[in-house]
């Protein structure tokens, strides 16, 4: 206990109301009913909140979904987290699936799997090691690297961002860094100061400042410094 907040652990199956705590732990199957302040949210097997979520600390092992926004200062993902509305967020990692309905704003964003973002992913730094058809509609940087690593093991959580199961790594309408590697991306506009594309990416524009380098398996419609 911290400041005389009370912890609140679920084991088995159970629920319980939103509020504040210090940590929050569930092993099982629980939901939280209503918004959630804490300092450590820590799920192991199936967590549900059912509201928007503060937390310093939010660790997930399983499968989680916030009905609202979460705003952490690190986040940890081992399996797959549904985020409904916004992501703001110190530190992110994932090593499964990541799907936020809304934005992503994190100084540090890395993924080892998948992720969906609607709105817009911006992160200091973002290391995207793609296993399989991921998704933003914006992505802001400052440094980003996109690679294609291999599916092996994740097959089963393609459905879950691609329902109509897209083959392409990543899509995006507009990638923006001051330095960008991609492979396996398809976008419509990439733009930074030194821009270098890997092997099969398909991009319509690029618009560099200071470098651009192109694989001989990437293609592009069009290219100009600016």
């Amino acid at each position: 206990m911290e400041n005389g907040i009370s912890d609140l652990k679920i084991n088995g199956h159970g629920s319980s109301a939103g509020g504040k705590y210090n940590s929050v732990t569930i092993n099982g199957n629980g939901s939280i009913n209503g918004d959630l302040e804490c300092v450590y949210l820590r799920v192991n097997g199936q967590g549900n909140v059912k509201g928007n979520t503060k937390a310093e600390s939010f660790k997930i092992n399983g499968n989680s979904s916030i009905k609202g926004d979460l705003s952490a200062e690190k986040v940890k993902v081992k399996g797959m987290t549904h985020i409904e509305w916004n992501l703001s967020v110190e530190e992110a990692e994932t090593y499964g699936n990541i799907n936020i309905g809304g934005d992503c704003n994190a100084e540090m964003f890395r993924v080892d799997g998948m992720f969906a973002v609607e709105g817009l992913l911006n992160a200091g730094e973002l290391r995207l090691n793609l296993h399989g058809p991921s998704r933003a509609r914006e992505i802001g940087g400052e440094k980003i690297t996109v690679k294609r690593m291999s599916r092996f093991g994740l097959r089963g959580l393609k459905n879950f961002i691609w329902p109509h199961g897209h083959d392409k790594g990543l899509n995006a309408d507009v990638i923006e860094g001051d330095d960008v590697y991609l492979e396996n991306t398809c976008a419509k506009v990439v733009r930074g100061n030194n821009v270098e594309l890997g092997p099969e990416c398909e991009i319509e524009l690029v618009e560099y400042n200071e470098s651009f380098k192109q694989d001989e398996k990437a293609e592009v419609g069009d290219y100009r410094q600016i």
